[in-house]
């Protein structure tokens, strides 16, 4: 399947190098990477990665995914919901959710949402999940 991750917590090549090393096909995978250019000098784009050029940028966050869903990708996965949170308020987070979802909802693209489950963040978590189809709480 075609995948296009988006990544706001750990850089484009350390996910990659982890994916190769767990035997994940990662030559069906495209990266929208929103961290490396916040602790690094990247260079352009390449044709598996896109870096944006930090997570609290949401309209710059919002178009590369958009240009992506373009794509027909089968799924978004987008890790994690929780980390924009260190860069912006909750009200800016939902907003950017919502629009997200409802432009995923129109494509034929599936999405995955991970959040982590934080007292701190349970009222994004739960304003959010109203934009979802379904919440799914993983055990420990």
């Amino acid at each position: 399947k075609r995948v296009c991750y988006v990544t706001l917590n750990k850089t484009y090549d350390s996910l990659k190098e982890l994916f190769v090393k767990k035997k994940v096909n990662v030559s069906n995978i495209v990266f929208i990477d929103a961290i490396s250019k916040t602790i690094k000098k990247m260079s352009d784009n390449t044709k598996d990665c896109y870096f944006c050029s930090s997570p609290g940028v949401l309209t710059e966050l919002s178009l590369v995914i958009t240009k992506m869903l373009k794509q027909n990708f089968e799924y978004v996965i987008f890790d994690s919901l929780t980390n924009l949170m260190v860069y912006t308020k909750k009200a800016p987070v939902a907003m950017f959710v919502s629009s997200l979802v409802n432009k995923i909802k129109t494509s034929k693209t599936k999405a995955v949402f991970y959040a982590l489950s934080m007292k701190e963040q349970a009222e994004l978590i739960q304003e959010t999940s109203m934009f979802v189809d379904k919440v799914v709480e993983m055990g420990k």
